[in-house]
């Protein structure tokens, strides 16, 4: 993670490089939204949002909108367990990310999180499902990606022009999706998004930023601030370095699935240091593809 001139990139490392395609039953209304959920949800233009420039300290957690989860992280509130095994690490020597299990053999984590330090393009090494204080449920190398064409590292850094790309597909050198499971990805529209504002409508948020890639966050209640035009939204469940990647996800029809990925800070008018996610309507039909 490195904090830039202009906004925080929740991974840990310095990116900047140019991105391109690489080959080397909502149960009792908690955490879900009906399909139809945002239709009686006002559609008013998004507030403006800026570079994020509010960043805590690369590494340090964020607590202004924490409610970690009590108990039993991998059950909440008597809810179906989250898929805590098919969500896990994407380790390079010199930084790591969050990733999630969407296919047999495909991970889903941020675009940032396919970059050296230096500059260049480079593949995370490894994909550590499952991981956490008893070790690490399958290991399994990563030998392709793809990132939108238009990803750019310095623009993303320094811009919100390309916010809704910060996406990547990860593949793995051999299926683990029978292992670890397979989270579905829920593609909702900006109205969906901005039904999750609090009440029944929350989503749940998990990364392994706090705990240096060592133990699963689970935050819990989290809500949907804003959601603009360009695929991304706003949220205020708190994010550290190393969350990049890190799904959100809402409980929809009894299936936990994901809504949005972890991305960046960011700044509205009103607002400074907004967590900013990339929503699955941006990347869902090449998950889908890949898959």
């Amino acid at each position: 993670m490195k904090i830039m001139p202009a906004r925080l990139a929740l991974v840990l490392s310095l990116v900047v490089a140019t991105g391109s395609p690489l080959r080397a039953d909502d149960r009792g209304g908690r955490f879900g939204a009906a399909p139809d959920a945002g239709a009686d949800i006002a559609d008013v233009a998004p507030l403006p949002k800026f570079p994020g420039g509010a960043a805590p300290p690369a590494g340090k957690p964020d607590r202004r909108h924490r409610d970690r989860a009590g108990g039993d992280p991998a059950d909440i509130a008597g809810l179906p367990d989250l898929p805590l095994s098919a969500i896990g690490v994407v380790d390079s020597p010199n930084s790591f990310c969050t990733g999630t299990v969407v296919g047999p053999r495909i991970v889903l984590t941020a675009a940032h999180c396919v970059f050296s330090e230096y500059g260049g393009v480079k593949l995370p090494d490894t994909f550590l499902a499952g991981h956490g204080d008893d070790g690490t449920l399958v290991e399994a190398r990563i030998v392709e990606a793809f990132v939108p064409p238009r990803f750019n590292l310095e623009t993303f850094n320094k811009t919100n022009d390309i916010d809704g790309l910060d996406w990547a597909i990860l593949e793995l050198d051999r299926d683990i999706g029978d292992v670890t499971g397979i989270v579905e990805i829920a593609a909702f529209d900006r109205k969906a998004l901005k039904s999750y504002d609090g009440g029944s409508r929350t989503f749940v948020q998990i990364g392994y930023g706090e705990e240096d890639g060592e133990r699963v966050t689970i935050r819990r209640g989290c809500t949907v601030m804003e959601a603009w035009d360009d695929g991304t939204f706003g949220h205020n469940c708190g994010s550290v370095s190393g969350d990049s990647g890190g799904p959100d996800l809402a409980l929809i029809d009894g299936r936990w699935q994901i809504i949005g990925i972890e991305s960046a800070e960011i700044d509205t008018e009103n607002i400074r240091g907004v967590d900013m996610a990339v929503s699955a309507t941006s990347f869902a039909r090449e998950a889908a593809r890949h898959r």
